[in-house]
């Protein structure tokens, strides 16, 4: 049965409305995964910061323990050294051991106080790591809502796309196969646009003043 061109012209307005959603529809549909990306990727950030935080305690608490083995290797070194004084025969022998002592207390006094650089350094960076972890916690949980979120938004849009093609397909349906074909040529070329409104006589495409001889 023949449609009038009436009511030809009112199903173009229609189809050019649905387009126009299913355009945006698709837009954003393209963007949450991109959206959900830059969350992971700042979430990546700070974890990678939580992460130096913590290497960085082990590295000082490596340190430290190598420190203390070393004062303690140190230490037995003096002990056995001192140990010698009471079977030397020589005066030069008894000065060459306690120099040899001496030079252990200063390496013992250097490596400890080096240890008591790295302990403040340790508990300074102790005190800050909870607050770190703290961020990193509430980045992730933050993160997971956002992202359940989006993931919804991606099911919701998903299915309005799905109903919105389903219309666009029974609207194109009822308009004649030579229209259709005329009106996808002039939206494939117009960036989807086949179909602009007139507001008085100004067009809502390009916004240039319509002459009434022209409509």
């Amino acid at each position: 049965m023949s449609v009038s061109p009436k009511l030809q012209l009112q199903q173009l307005v229609v189809l050019q409305s649905l387009d126009d959603e299913i355009a945006e529809h698709r837009k954003l549909f393209a963007e949450i995964p991109f959206q959900i990306d830059a969350g992971c990727a700042d979430l990546e950030e700070k974890k990678k910061i939580l992460s130096n935080a913590k290497e960085e305690l082990d590295a000082l608490q490596k340190k430290r323990k190598d420190i203390e083995l070393a004062v303690q290797g140190e230490n037995d070194h003096m002990a056995k050294a001192k140990t010698k004084l009471s079977a030397v025969k020589t005066n030069k022998e008894y000065t060459a051991i306690l120099s040899e002592v001496e030079a252990i207390k200063e390496k013992v006094s250097g490596l400890e106080d080096k240890e008591l650089e790295i302990m403040e350094i340790l508990e300074e960076k102790q005190k800050e790591f909870p607050g770190i972890e703290k961020i990193c916690k509430e980045e992730d949980a933050s993160f997971q809502e956002y992202k359940a979120k989006k993931d919804a938004e991606l099911d919701r849009m998903k299915l309005e796309l799905g109903l919105l093609v389903a219309k666009r397909e029974n609207v194109s349906g009822q308009l004649e196969r030579v229209i259709m074909q005329r009106y996808e040529k002039v939206a494939s070329s117009r960036e989807g646009r086949a179909v602009v409104l007139l507001q008085g006589n100004i067009c809502q495409g390009c916004f240039q003043q319509i002459l009434p001889q022209m409509v």
